[in-house]
């Protein structure tokens, strides 16, 4: 019995474009058993595709998801009294849960491709950002809401980026 993969690939050096085929020869041993646990061996070694996914819709729904939750916990911590201060940085920290989640999520659960990860990522939060600076304006009240602004999206885009260099530094599915 064989089993066989084939690749499409480009070589980044000279541009040439190549098909690469792996193929596995199994034996049948007439054992249920080993058949199964060499087929599930066979399936490990099979390239993950990309799930099907839209990432303008991707980015739509994790925006909407952002703008949603951000909301209801300033709404939570506001029935709770916090100050700006603590809810400020709850804010920031579940930001940053949100960004190591969707990197988690995009790239080993639906196999997104790098760069419509980072580019859904930017795109969701850095609006999602905005959005949420003009909502703080209206409810906050002050001064320094109008510098958020100008400075979160700025932030954003920059821990957005960070996080990005960290996970593909760390990641061995490149």
């Amino acid at each position: 019995m064989i089993f066989r993969s084939s690749k499409h690939s480009v070589d980044s050096d000279t541009g040439l474009e190549f098909d690469e085929t792996t193929e596995v020869w199994v034996a049948d041993f007439g054992s249920h058993n080993v058949e199964t646990e060499i087929r599930e061996q066979v399936l490990k070694l099979k390239p993950k595709k990309e799930k099907g996914i839209s990432w303008i819709l991707t980015s739509i729904i994790l925006l909407l998801f952002i703008v949603a939750t951000e909301f209801s916990l300033r709404q939570f911590a506001i029935s709770l009294y916090w100050s700006e201060f603590t809810i400020f940085w709850v804010t920031w920290l579940w930001r940053l849960l949100l960004i190591v989640v969707w990197m988690y999520l995009s790239r080993f659960v639906w196999y997104v491709k790098i760069d419509k990860m980072f580019a859904v990522a930017i795109v969701s939060f850095t609006l999602a950002v905005i959005i949420l600076a003009i909502l703080k304006i209206f409810y906050v009240q002050a001064a320094w809401t109008w510098l958020n602004l100008l400075v979160e999206p700025i932030w954003m885009v920059l821990i957005v980026t960070l996080l990005g260099v960290l996970f593909l530094k760390f990641n061995k599915y490149k």
